[in-house]
């Protein structure tokens, strides 16, 4: 639609034509004041050298007067000039000595402007010219205007012999014709007056003069918008189908994100970079969704099936007062271990909703967790260091971490945060039993625990990482020699 509008533009083009066709008035206005003028010279030369009075000859030092167009097309258009009337009053003698004199100016000058001139004397009869001569235009307002020592210039309407072409219709240049009538001195004195009028060049004249031009500016036009069609096409509209047709195929049979061959635009890249990362991550989520409905599904099968088992045993009538009470303590650990369970979920359900922006700094919270955790002692290094979480998402966090390090047997716990132009970390550190070799890679896994006996759930660390993801963060467990320390980043390379 917009290469459309482009196109349409030169055709728009069209409807200012009455803009031009005023333009075109006032050129022809302006032709015909300098004609005037000169035809005013010739005119009281050709006088004075009748009378041969040199007193009064035209060489007389004058001002400047300039004269300059004033016609518009919106300030109306006279009626049809008024037919020529015959003469009340003879001319004098002298102008009918010079009319065929200024009469063959005229027609020497009309050959090449196609002007129609009319000279009169005081009397407004016409002495020389291409037309009417022998005649009056005495009543004619601008010959009235022109005797009485004013230039005067009117736009006419122009009645024509022959049907106007319909498509002149767009021009109202091609309707009117223009005069101008102009005083002739001799001296001070007015000897008469000049009459020319002349049909303007209308629109569609000048656009079949400039032809060839006009072709080539269309053709450059048509060029110039098949050129930004194609630029369009290619780096815009094609790589945004690409990508449309890359969104509606990732994720269906498993098909995951395949990068575009061409991007197009810079924005267009970063736009596709943000689906790829965005699908990644909804991926991702699907992906953990499901291992985490396999361990939930597994993780409450054993606990029901022991609820269950021990409820059909309880139904025998024949069965012990010890063995029922032993019965009634497995569906009550077992109901147990499944609250925990389910509260460890709701607890990772909510981690995204836990992960809050913010500023944080260890000396905000570390006396909280000193009152938390009373049989660990809780050292800080780089306290009033800043951290980007919020100091509620902070404590959750280190509160998980600690609770683990107290059930794995730690006595003590450093917290060490640091802050630069690249990033934040914190590292958590502990004496406690640390993780074995074998274990280290699967801590992380949700639902692993070593303590299962003692009611662990093996969430913990899931529900941190979840945190962190969502704060675009990372945990990471560092080798240590003694005790275990993790590590986490915001905003930098993990060691």
């Amino acid at each position: 639609m917009v290469l459309g509008v482009v196109l349409s533009l030169p055709f728009a083009g069209l409807f200012l034509f009455k803009l031009y066709a005023n333009q075109l008035v006032q050129q022809t206005e302006e032709s015909l004041l300098a004609q005037a003028a000169i035809m005013a010279a010739v005119y009281a030369q050709s006088y004075e050298a009748a009378v041969e009075n040199e007193a009064v000859s035209s060489d007389v030092e004058q001002g400047f007067a300039p004269t300059f167009p004033s016609l518009s097309m919106s300030s109306g258009i006279l009626p049809q000039r008024p037919d020529a009337s015959p003469m009340v009053d003879d001319p004098l003698p002298i102008y009918q000595d010079i009319g065929p004199e200024l009469s063959h100016v005229a027609s020497t000058a009309q050959t090449n402007t196609l002007a129609g001139y009319r000279f009169l004397d005081t009397h407004g009869n016409v002495i020389g010219g291409s037309a009417e001569i022998g005649l009056s235009l005495a009543h004619v307002k601008e010959v009235q205007r022109a005797l009485d020592g004013e230039n005067m210039s009117v736009a006419r309407l122009r009645i024509r012999d022959t049907p106007e072409p319909a498509l002149y219709s767009f021009s109202r240049g091609a309707r009117v014709r223009v005069f101008v009538a102009a005083p002739v001195r001799s001296g001070d004195d007015i000897i008469g007056a000049v009459y020319i009028s002349r049909t303007p060049n209308h629109i569609f004249r000048f656009l079949y003069g400039e032809r060839f031009n006009l072709l080539k500016a269309s053709l450059f036009v048509v060029i110039s918008t098949s050129l930004i069609g194609f630029v369009f096409w290619r780096f815009i509209t094609r790589p945004i189908h690409a990508l449309i047709a890359r969104t509606r195929t990732t994720g269906s049979n498993g098909q995951r994100w395949q990068p575009l061959e061409h991007y197009g635009t810079r924005e267009i890249e970063t736009l596709s970079l943000s689906f790829q990362s965005l699908t990644e991550r909804l991926q991702s989520q699907q992906d953990a969704l499901k291992t985490y409905t396999a361990h939930v599904t597994h993780e409450l099968k054993s606990p029901l099936t022991a609820v269950k088992g021990s409820a059909e045993l309880l139904a025998e009538e024949d069965m012990t007062t010890s063995q029922r009470a032993k019965f009634i303590e497995n569906i009550a650990r077992n109901t147990k271990r499944m609250e925990e369970l389910l509260a460890s979920m709701r607890a990772f359900s909510l981690a995204d909703q836990n992960a809050l922006t913010g500023e944080a700094r260890l000396r905000d919270i570390l006396q909280n967790l000193r009152s938390r955790f009373v049989p660990m002692v809780i050292s800080a290094s780089g306290a009033d260091s800043a951290l980007p979480i919020h100091t509620d998402t902070l404590r959750i966090i280190l509160t998980h971490l600690l609770e683990n390090a107290l059930q794995h047997g730690a006595t003590e716990v450093t917290l060490t945060a640091s802050s630069d132009a690249v990033g934040a970390s914190l590292t958590i550190s502990d004496n406690g039993n640390g993780i074995s070799d074998g274990n280290r890679d699967k801590v992380l896994t949700p639902f692993f625990t070593t303590r299962r006996a003692q009611g662990g759930t093996g969430m913990g660390l899931n529900i941190v990482t979840s945190t962190l993801e969502a704060l675009e963060g990372t945990l990471t467990l560092l080798p240590t020699e003694k005790g275990t320390m993790f590590r986490i980043s915001f905003n930098e390379e993990t060691n």
